[in-house]
């Protein structure tokens, strides 16, 4: 992979942009960065990042216009924009050390001369002198200062030069006049600043704006002199410095640091929920206290986008920008290291890949693709963790072989419709799949296809399997006629309609709403729908949900937040529990009412953690008394008596599952065990098939005091560990069991 086939997905996100106030600002004082030291009142920080940017700090308080102002934010509230040039007369006020730093660097041989001691001439050589150039100074004057000698606050201007010069060595020749560069030639590098109207030597109509060069090599020029106001005369002073020094180096003038226009005003962002807050006024002449000025400062909203951090649990969770997530996914691609040495291995297999950052950013950057395109990176490089997604894809095989079944309508090749329940409904309540079927079948000139529509796969990277999938439920579709497939699942409908767009898909949901006689029953008299994430772009299956939950007489209320994750998706449960708790906690929590689902995965997690819930099907039907979740071996085997039943009823065809020498086993597991099975994604019939083996080969260990047998079994990329008692010949008590990734190398 090469880094931008990853930065790609992230190359329109503006977090860490300059905020719009920056890009008005001559000097590109990180303004938000300012303004937080300030609020804090640690102003000696705040002085240095002043200072640090706009050189002269008690001249630029004074003298500067505040365009920054015009761009500030604050007005996207109506409030007054923040008074950035009082607030940095306080720091400087309240700044107790504002002695230069002095820096420690190598002496150069090359000599520069300035011409003109202006504010934007005694800039650039500050900051040579900065970097231990020898500087001389050639201004005609008596002093420094150039038009700003006229000023009523000249003193305070003066005490800031000379502050400012205190820690470098300059040569000042006051009073000398340079009346032609000949005069200079001893120089390797002259900088022109004699100000406005000032002499330019001839050199004034081969100036090039960009890097402040003439047709002489070696003589720049800068400040009023070029139409410069005193802002950007002295801004100029740190950015030609670098020029200079790399014509120094190497004999040519080039750009040495990225640059942003003035006229560009960044992005604006919505300020949603931010309360206004009145301009902090003065309360003395003398300017501003340290508590009023941290309250201005504090106004600020340190404008940066952090749309997708603040809504996202596991942008949250990991602390990561979008930009660096980007480049760890291509540098953890490009390692050659092992996996423990990956940077961002945890966050790839720790996102729902939900579109919730996609739809909250103004640019639509979508984090979820770059971590799917990462987990697709992996596998095929070898790279992966196929235990995060083991379970989900061993179950996916089984709906899409064993639990596969696809036909028209009994007699007949073609239909009109194809009913795809999707391998969740049916599993977690027999009954939704049955009766919608004989729905559609009564109303519509419909078929049946079993299967899975491919989302693990598509969730793991595995993109040979998913293609292999896809291509089952095509060739099905096709000998079905091509019929229009009618969805129970918001995921499986997307799922198709990325991979498989050529099929016309509807929603079971809006063919029920659109039935008069179709009366749900009432579940709660109050509700809310939680809408799945894949249904954020299926606005009638939105709908046509609350139509059948509004002809039920349930009065609704809207989630603030609609179409968050309910924890499922992506099946990151394995890779992250702890976010997995987290997230799923938070939407049981987001709604006071009961929930009204329409997707499987959501209500089974609700019931997972006590929230009321029921699936819309639950009021379209019968409602069944409220039930335990089935487990995991439960909802495989509801699978198979699905698929029993309508074979039998609808379609006049046996179907027996496959029989395994261990089928007969039974065993016994307590309720409080049996969860802790289900959290830890063992199926019964992986205990049976341990035990049988154990059994057969007498690969075991018995503990001689109280007679518990202990046996491993490895399979697919696990290795599974189960204690247990033998009650009978056929009947065993479990007493734990769990799995983990390593394989147990048997010597001979």
């Amino acid at each position: 992979m090469k880094t931008e086939d990853a930065t790609v997905y992230t190359a329109k996100c503006f977090n860490g942009e300059p905020a719009s106030c920056s890009f008005a600002c001559p000097f590109h004082l990180d303004i938000r960065s300012f303004l937080e030291k300030a609020g804090k009142g640690r102003w000696m920080p705040a002085y240095k990042e002043l200072r640090n940017a706009v050189v002269f700090p008690a001249v630029v308080s004074v003298l500067c216009d505040q365009p920054c102002r015009d761009r500030c934010q604050r007005t996207v509230t109506d409030d007054e924009p923040i008074a950035l040039r009082d607030i940095e007369t306080a720091v400087i006020k309240y700044a107790k050390n504002r002695k230069p730093d002095a820096y420690f660097i190598p002496p150069k041989t090359q000599t520069v001369a300035v011409v003109g001691a202006g504010a934007a001439g005694l800039s650039c050589a500050l900051n040579l002198a900065q970097k231990k150039y020898p500087v001389t100074v050639y201004e005609k004057l008596d002093g420094w200062g150039g038009s700003l000698r006229s000023h009523p606050q000249f003193k305070v201007f003066d005490e800031d030069f000379a502050l400012q010069f205190s820690a470098v060595d300059v040569t000042f020749k006051f009073g000398e006049e340079v009346k032609a560069l000949d005069e200079l030639k001893e120089y390797d590098a002259v900088y022109i600043a004699t100000g406005a109207g000032g002499e330019s030597f001839g050199l004034l109509d081969s100036w090039a704006p960009k890097l402040l060069t003439t047709s002489d090599p070696r003589v720049f020029m800068g400040g009023a002199l070029c139409g410069a106001s005193l802002m950007e005369g002295i801004a100029q002073g740190p950015e030609l410095s670098k020029t200079v020094e790399v014509f120094l180096m190497t004999g040519k003038a080039s750009a040495t640091h990225g640059t942003y226009g003035k006229n560009d005003c960044g992005h604006y962002l919505r300020h949603d929920g931010e309360a206004p807050a009145p301009l902090v006024k003065a309360s003395s002449e003398d300017g501003y206290s340290e508590e009023e000025a941290k309250a201005e400062a504090q106004r600020c909203f340190k404008c940066d986008c952090e749309y997708c951090e603040k809504s996202c649990e596991m942008l949250k969770w990991f602390r990561k920008k979008p930009h660096r997530m980007a480049v760890e996914v291509a540098t953890d691609s490009q390692a050659t290291s092992t996996l423990s040495a990956r940077t961002i291995t945890r966050e790839t297999y720790s996102c729902n890949i939900c579109g919730k950052c996609k739809s909250v950013c103004p640019e639509s950057v979508d984090i979820g693709a770059l971590l799917q395109f990462s987990r697709t990176d992996r596998l095929n490089a070898g790279k992966d963790v196929p235990v995060y997604h083991d379970y989900w894809l061993r179950e996916m095989d089984f709906n899409s072989t064993e639990g596969f079944f696809a036909a028209a309508p009994k007699g007949e090749k073609t239909c009109a419709y194809a009913f795809f329940p999707g391998c969740q409904l049916g599993a977690l309540n027999k009954g939704h799949t049955i009766k919608s079927f004989e729905y559609l079948s009564t109303h519509y000139h419909a078929g049946l296809i079993l299967g899975c529509c491919g989302a693990p796969a598509y969730w793991a990277g595995d993109e040979k399997r998913l293609t292999e999938n896809t291509e089952r439920l095509r060739r099905a579709w096709e000998g079905m006629g091509k019929p229009t497939l009618v969805f129970a699942c918001a995921y499986c409908e997307r799922v198709f309609g990325q991979f498989m767009p050529e099929i016309k898909r509807a929603s079971l949901y809006e063919l029920l709403a659109a039935d008069a006689s179709v009366i749900p029953a009432q579940a709660f008299s109050e509700a809310t729908v939680f809408d799945p994430c894949a249904a954020c772009d299926n606005e009638a299956m939105q709908k046509s949900v609350r139509a059948l939950a509004e002809k039920a007489g349930t009065q609704l209320e809207e989630l603030k937040e609609p179409f968050r994750c309910c924890g499922y998706g992506g099946h990151m449960q394995l890779a992250n529990p702890g976010l997995y708790d987290e997230i799923t906690t938070n939407r049981a929590q987001a709604g006071s009412r009961p929930y009204i689902a329409y997707c499987a995965n959501c209500r089974e997690v609700f019931d997972s953690k006590d929230k009321e819930c029921v699936h819309i099907l639950d009021m379209v039907f019968t409602p069944e008394a409220k039930k335990r979740t089935p487990g995991l071996q439960q909802k495989r085997q509801n699978s198979l008596e699905v698929k029993k039943t309508l074979m039998k009823d609808c379609f006049d065809m046996e179907f027996e599952p496959k029989a395994h020498e261990w089928d007969g086993l039974k065993l016994v597991i307590s309720e409080a065990l049996l969860e802790d099975l289900d959290k830890k994604l063992i199926l019964e019939e992986d205990l049976k098939e341990a035990i049988w083996l154990a059994e057969s080969t007498g690969d075991m260990f018995i503990s001689e005091s109280d007679g518990i047998i202990q046996c491993s079994m490895e399979k697919s990329v696990l290795t599974y560990w189960v204690q247990y008692k033998k009650l009978s010949p056929d009947t065993f008590e479990i007493i734990e069991a769990y799995s983990h990734r390593m394989h147990i190398k048997k010597e001979a």
